[in-house]
């Protein structure tokens, strides 16, 4: 029987903290462990607790995420790590993948993101540490999960945009356009249209053309196939 993931949480605000230990706790397979408020606080407990896996907020005053991340591979702790980081932050994304973030989660999300996030981590949890061994087809299976494999976006395409996009998508039932997502998002229409549009070619969605008594026809999309690797 596989075990559970030991987790620490570290967060420097105080009710963000209590909602990702509401959240962590919901989840049968997670233990968590300990929670600090703050970089510091969060390596001592890395140090002495020694987790699976440390969901780590980014944006915190004196020792930041990628930090912690950055020191935690430094010292060669077997300790993974999950970065919480703000929208559209492409720089700090990429230097969490440059150092060994398993994944990422962008701000605000659900239960469910943060659920399929920590499932998606379980899933690599015990098939590379409990596994003896691994075949090459087990290990593409991995790699699948994993930030650092994501399809490679078009040029102009961020990948942060992207998973904004998404996680609004992933609150739509049946059809939606492109001017909602704008809106639920805070993303100008024209960008929106660009990311819809690479979604339908990629066969994650569904265009219809739905016409009215008099104007133009109205472009609506509806979800065909899950993201797998789009927003894990």
């Amino acid at each position: 029987m596989d075990g559970k993931v030991n987790t620490v949480i570290i967060e420097d605000e105080p009710m963000v903290l209590e909602l990702h230990r509401q959240y962590t706790n919901r989840i049968k397979e997670y233990c968590l462990i300990g929670c600090a408020l703050s970089g510091e606080d969060g390596l001592r407990l890395v140090e002495e607790k020694k987790p699976h896996l440390a969901v780590v907020d980014i944006y915190m005053p004196g020792i930041n995420g990628l930090e912690v991340l950055k020191h935690i591979r430094s010292q060669g702790w077997n300790t993974d790590v999950i970065l919480v980081t703000a929208a559209h932050d492409t720089e700090s994304v990429q230097q969490g993948i440059q150092y060994g973030a398993v994944d990422y989660i962008v701000k605000p999300f659900t239960f469910q993101r943060y659920k399929k996030a920590l499932s998606s981590y379980r899933e690599y949890f015990n098939k590379l540490r409990l596994s003896k061994s691994m075949s090459q087809q087990d290990i593409d299976a991995l790699k699948s999960n994993i930030i650092g494999t994501r399809p490679h976006l078009p040029k102009g395409l961020q990948q942060t945009t992207l998973d904004a996009i998404v996680e609004s998508l992933q609150q739509n039932q049946g059809y939606f356009t492109a001017q909602e997502v704008s809106k639920s998002t805070g993303i100008s229409r024209i960008t929106v249209r660009r990311y819809l549009h690479y979604l339908l070619d990629n066969g994650w969605l569904k265009e219809n053309m739905s016409y009215g008594p008099i104007g133009r026809p109205l472009q609506k999309y509806i979800i065909i196939k899950e993201f797998i690797n789009q927003n894990n």
